[in-house]
């Protein structure tokens, strides 16, 4: 392992954890144009998560965007004191699937990447590569 694998794989989930966040900002305004675009960003969600995942080789990449894009829709979806709402108290069918479908999205978009390391051992799942 290189000295430099710590730094840049931090650099990796930090860049990861800031891209879910800008997601997670750009659905919360732009989901009540219409259905298509609500749909279009729960499909989004899918393809851009397990992009992530797939593009680490982890399955903490798909992860990490996934609990800051839902972090960041649920911290908007809170009433505010001052009555400023970005999901409206009268919840239609669009922010359902903008919240459940982009949330199963993303744990659909977790299950497909596949672990390179089991999550107890931390082994590699391929026992040829385990070192003997």
């Amino acid at each position: 392992m290189n000295r430099l694998d710590s730094p840049l794989n931090a650099a990796l989930y930090l860049a990861l954890g800031l891209f879910g966040v800008l997601w997670g900002l750009i659905g919360s305004f732009t989901y009540s144009h219409s259905l298509a675009v609500t749909f279009a960003l729960s499909v989004g969600n899918l393809v851009l998560f397990r992009l992530a995942g797939w593009g680490a080789g982890t399955r903490a990449a798909a992860v990490v965007p996934t609990l800051a894009w839902l972090t960041t829709v649920m911290i908007f979806s809170l009433p505010k004191s001052e009555g400023d709402v970005i999901f409206p108290s009268t919840i239609s069918g669009q922010v359902y699937l903008f919240l459940l479908g982009g949330a199963a999205a993303g744990g659909l978009a977790i299950y497909l990447t596949p672990a390179t390391r089991s999550f107890l051992t931390g082994l590699p799942h391929d026992p040829s590569s385990r070192a003997r």
